[in-house]
């Protein structure tokens, strides 16, 4: 396995036939319209799976807050000082548009329960992902599968490193996200402009390994900084095609982003309805052949073992 370690256990197994299709481009179009509504189906139960995550919008959206009112502008209480001092027609008038109320809110009782609520999705996030990873490889591998009865099968059996992963999954997703919006608001010196590249770098390079990491553990016994290492030598070792799927799956998330600027209903259904499930298709598509090119198509060929007659990786679905 060189870089990579055997994970060999009993069970159902991953054999060499599943796994050795053409994953083309033609092949993705012809899958992707044959699953079509099955996507569908299984972006609704991710979104039912992550009810909570509703919770932090309503924060968030301080639904339930207590309005308050509050001039407009940060000059109001700057410009009163001044008029304790002197006054005149100008700044009478400046007081005037300064002055005017806009409506806040502040937290209520009930806005802290959404709070606690929403973050429930952090335990929920990591094993709805993982049981959508191991769904749509099943669909990218052309098996037969029982969405409902995979989907619920799978969380039940990773739900203790699909939990964990989840985590560091928010965690980095969470770091990189706030280091972007710093480094683009703040000063542009040449320092934080070397920031913002390696930052940006760094966002691709775990935008690529993130397939790789939910599709070892749904699919083999492996500790979590084992999965994270491989997922970093997945991800440089297939550079060009996950850079191809990554892109392509920015273009689905652009394209939804474009329509929900012009038409927000739409935007919004087309959101819930289909574009998570089909950018983590787009991604595990680009991912899976090469996972099985560097973990599983070299373990049967130094042991020479029959795929047909003995499956030595235990599918975690």
């Amino acid at each position: 396995m060189g870089l990579f370690n055997s994970y060999s256990k009993p069970g159902k197994g991953v054999k060499k036939s599943d796994v050795t299709k053409e994953f083309t481009f033609k092949r993705f179009f012809v899958t992707l319209g044959d699953k079509f509504w099955n996507i569908v189906v299984l972006n609704l139960i991710f979104f039912a799976t992550n009810l909570p995550v509703f919770g932090l919008w309503a924060y968030t959206a301080s639904v339930a807050g207590v309005a308050y009112q509050h001039p407009a502008s940060v000059l109001f209480q700057p410009l009163a000082g001044v008029m304790r001092l002197d006054s005149s027609p100008a700044l009478n008038t400046l007081y005037g548009v300064t002055g005017i109320q806009v409506e806040n809110y502040y937290p209520s009782s009930f806005t802290y329960v959404f709070l606690w609520v929403g973050l429930l999705t952090l335990l929920t996030f990591g094993i709805s992902t993982a049981a959508m990873t191991y769904v749509l490889r099943n669909f990218i591998r052309r098996e037969p599968t029982d969405l409902g009865q995979d989907y619920f099968g799978s969380i039940k059996k990773n739900w203790k490193q699909a939990i964990l992963l989840g985590l560091i999954d928010v965690l980095f997703v969470f770091v990189i996200a706030f280091d972007l919006v710093s480094y683009l608001t703040g000063n542009r010196g040449f320092l934080m402009l070397v920031m913002l590249y390696l930052t940006v770098f760094l966002a691709f390079l775990y935008a690529t390994m993130r397939p790789y990491l939910y599709l070892q553990i749904v699919t083999f016994e492996i500790k979590i900084p084992k999965a994270i290492k491989n997922a970093y030598i997945l991800s440089i070792a297939g550079f060009g095609r996950n850079l191809l799927f990554t892109l392509l799956s920015a273009f689905v998330a652009a394209a939804d982003y474009i329509l929900f600027l012009f038409l927000p209903p739409l935007g919004a259904a087309l959101f819930f309805l289909l574009t998570v499930a089909l950018m983590w298709y787009v991604q595990l598509y680009g991912a899976w052949p090469v996972l099985k090119k560097h973990m599983i198509d070299p373990f049967y060929e130094e042991k020479k073992i029959d795929p047909e007659q003995e499956a030595v990786f235990e599918d975690r679905g």
